[in-house]
């Protein structure tokens, strides 16, 4: 591993300006010794950091991009760290999977001098600053982020979001925060310039609530994030997964499973007779049905549904 450093001694406005692009007047007398002219490193060198935000990478996404590198090459260099027997990557996994798929032997990067608190923020800022980040990761990555730069844990980091978020409301805060910790939050989100410390308590913290179902999909691109927010608040499990598996499987649009979320809690109502549970039963067991849920059962699993299905003809049958 690289040497460890104080945080102050490495010229993060470089390391920011090489993945973010200018960020303004700095000192032309601080010339960093951080940031270097790319070199072309072997692909094999490098090694994956497993600790990398970004936890999906869309196939047809980087098939799309193996064909663009194979015909143009890699435009944009990597980012790597030294590490011992090689090189790890900071950032540009998506790129350096493309390349070897692509068939390169080589990728250029740029080599920071980095520790391994360093090399994890700028991992996250260089993932953020993604168009194609989802609405998971990128709640992960900021949260990451504050953890990083408050040098705390996550529930600390979201206590101190409901602080910020009571104190705008002219309610009283928590004690346990100053005005130097809420200022580093507030100036986390001012450069990252998506948020604001409140909107992003009151429109993204809520995701870390939703089932695990409904974050895998938003993870892996299948289900939108605004559709899993709508979906989310169905809360018999049942009926979520079977409303879920028809979004994805017919492509509802979000005003379409707004409608059936209306439908789902009427036939909720308490007090119905048997035969109305019964005929939600149905309703809730043809949808959870799907080609994909039947596929990927275990053979006895599938030998337990056909045996309850073959009941269910049995009761209803002549």
């Amino acid at each position: 591993m690289s040497a460890k450093r104080r945080r102050s001694d490495i010229d993060r406005a470089a390391v920011f300006e090489a993945i973010l692009g200018d960020l303004g007047p700095r000192d032309e007398e601080r010339k960093s010794e951080d940031v270097t002219a790319p070199a072309q490193i072997a692909i094999g060198t490098i090694r994956f950091n497993e600790q990398q935000p970004r936890h999906h990478i869309d196939p047809v996404a980087l098939a799309q991009l193996t064909s663009s590198v194979r015909q143009r090459g890699v435009l944009e260099p990597v980012l790597v760290r030294r590490v011992d027997g090689g090189f790890e990557l900071v950032a540009g996994e998506r790129r350096t999977r493309a390349a070897a798929d692509a068939g390169l032997t080589h990728v250029p990067a740029v080599v920071l001098d980095l520790d391994d608190r360093e090399a994890l923020e700028i991992s996250i800022i260089e993932n953020l600053q993604r168009e194609d980040l989802n609405a998971v990761e990128e709640t992960e990555a900021v949260l990451a982020l504050l953890e990083l730069t408050l040098e705390t844990d996550r529930s600390t980091v979201l206590a101190l979001l409901h602080d910020l978020y009571q104190r705008e409301r002219g309610r009283e805060g928590d004690e346990r925060f100053d005005d130097e910790q809420r200022v580093a939050a507030v100036a986390l989100f001012e450069r990252l310039g998506r948020f604001t410390p409140v909107s992003f308590f009151v429109n993204r913290v809520p995701i870390l609530a939703f089932p695990d179902e409904l974050l895998e999909a938003v993870r892996t691109g299948r289900l939108a994030f605004t559709k899993a927010q709508a979906i989310a608040r169905v809360e018999e499990p049942g009926a979520r997964a079977a409303l879920m598996d028809e979004a994805i499987d017919q492509g509802l649009s979000l005003s379409q499973i707004r409608r059936r979320i209306t439908e789902i809690r009427t036939d909720q109502g308490a007090d119905r007779p048997v035969g109305e549970r019964v005929v939600l039963a149905m309703n809730v067991t043809k949808r959870l049905l799907s080609r994909r849920r039947v596929a990927a059962l275990s053979d006895a699993q599938r030998e337990r549904l056909a045996a309850l299905l073959e009941d269910v003809q049995r009761l209803l049958g002549p």
